[in-house]
């Protein structure tokens, strides 16, 4: 399932942007869940409350809060997400690139610049490793990396957390975050790790969930675990 997310405060660039972008991922057979914002505001709040997405399409200039701003908030928060600046002003760009997005294409939005872009954006999510899990009743459970919140110990099970679902495998906590990247992944306690990229916030002694949750942080891991999110968020 590919998760995208429209932000314009116009309703008709808003309507032709989630137009074209839904042709376009029609046209190649992929699955996909578009949800569409009128402010950055509206955007910001859903991603608080755990939504997650693989490519935002964002319009810079809007009432209050700017795309540009919100994209910044975004990558200080650790969300590495591909963002696309959609936009009628192009000399904004220099100051959208901060932001690190994939592309930069102006109003009016069409298949011709959007197609490209998607395109890269596609193969890239492709190429993501995933997690790949014992399922408790044979076979293998393949987990994007990207969709992990945090992976638990519970009873004689692996229970995977994700935005939308849980999954229960087999095996130990140990292999599974043998094959996640260190600098995403952290074991903040014997039966718990929590993938960063989630973390809003920090607490004796747990870490704080985007969208709620938490995850307990051992005591004597406390340290280390408040010097592991910062170096994350830099």
């Amino acid at each position: 399932m590919y998760h995208l997310a429209v932000c314009d405060d116009v309703e008709q660039d808003l309507a032709d942007a989630v137009a074209v972008a839904a042709s376009l991922l029609k046209e190649r057979g992929v699955a996909y869940e578009l949800q569409r914002f009128r402010t950055p505001a509206a955007l910001s709040a859903a991603r608080e409350r755990g939504a997650a997405w693989d490519l935002i399409l964002l319009d810079i200039m809007m009432d209050g809060q700017d795309g540009i701003e919100l994209a910044e908030a975004l990558r200080e928060a650790g969300d590495e997400t591909d963002l696309v600046f959609i936009t009628s002003s192009p000399e904004y760009a220099l100051a959208g690139y901060r932001s690190y997005p994939v592309s930069y294409l102006l109003k009016p939005l069409t298949r011709e610049k959007l197609g490209p872009v998607l395109e890269r954006c596609l193969e890239r999510r492709q190429k993501l490793p995933s997690l790949v899990l014992d399922a408790l009743e044979g076979g293998k459970i393949t987990v994007p990396q990207g969709d992990i919140r945090y992976i638990e110990v519970f009873r004689r099970e692996l229970v995977v957390h994700c935005g939308d679902r849980s999954l229960s495998c087999a095996g130990p906590l140990s292999a599974a975050l043998d094959t996640l990247p260190a600098e995403g992944f952290y074991r903040c306690h014997r039966s718990f790790v929590v993938h960063l990229a989630y973390v809003s916030g920090i607490q004796k002694y747990r870490f704080l969930l985007r969208g709620g949750g938490e995850v307990p942080i051992a005591m004597r891991h406390y340290q280390e675990a408040q010097e592991r999110w910062l170096a994350y968020l830099k």
